[in-house]
């Protein structure tokens, strides 16, 4: 006996209509899960991207997270006691290439990049250079980012960055632009 039910039409799967609407849907959404993985790929876990650093400041000089244990933490430029100027050239290196500031004493950096590579100022004690350092290998070239001790000048940019230092001891305020450390480009900050 013959099945009494119509025959498909062609290309027609047969399949009720909210079975196919669900199979689109599910299709849709994971080409943009896999679009959007794919665009971010370039982060480096919770931090977060932002424009280079201008003239007028930077993310760092006015955002207050936690206080970032014994070395300090950020601070907002209204509570700078000093300013401290720091120029980045292209010879890998920083002027001045020591600084000498007291514990609980706040400054405000006015760094310069005077030269034509971009280059990074990121002020903290050794772990914390290593986890930026870390964090570098894995970003595209010259893309600044949202930490607050860090900031990202291009070639003649001036970018500020205010710090509350905390304990005494020793802390380093380097470039992480690839190869830029390794060329010598980083100071010490003497906290007494």
């Amino acid at each position: 006996m013959a099945d009494p039910r119509p025959s498909p039409a062609p290309g027609d799967t047969g399949l009720p209509r909210w079975v196919k609407a669900f199979g689109i849907i599910a299709v849709v959404g994971a080409l943009l899960v896999i679009g959007l993985m794919i665009v971010g790929g370039g982060s480096h876990g919770p931090d977060r991207h932002a424009p280079p650093a201008g003239a007028g400041g930077s993310a760092a000089s006015s955002t207050r997270p936690e206080d970032t244990g014994g070395v300090g933490g950020p601070a907002d430029a209204s509570e700078a006691t000093r300013t401290v100027e720091v120029s980045a050239l292209d010879t890998m290196t920083f002027e001045p290439a020591r600084i000498e500031v007291t514990a609980g004493e706040t400054i405000t950096f006015v760094v310069t990049n005077n030269g034509q590579a971009v280059h990074e100022f990121t002020l903290g004690d050794a772990a914390m250079q290593q986890e930026h350092a870390a964090q570098m290998e894995h970003m595209p070239d010259g893309v600044a980012h949202d930490q607050p001790n860090s900031i990202t000048l291009q070639p003649g940019e001036t970018g500020l960055l205010t710090w509350r230092f905390g304990d005494t001891g020793t802390l380093e305020y380097a470039c992480h632009e690839p190869g830029h450390y390794q060329a010598g480009m980083h100071g010490q900050v003497t906290v007494t």
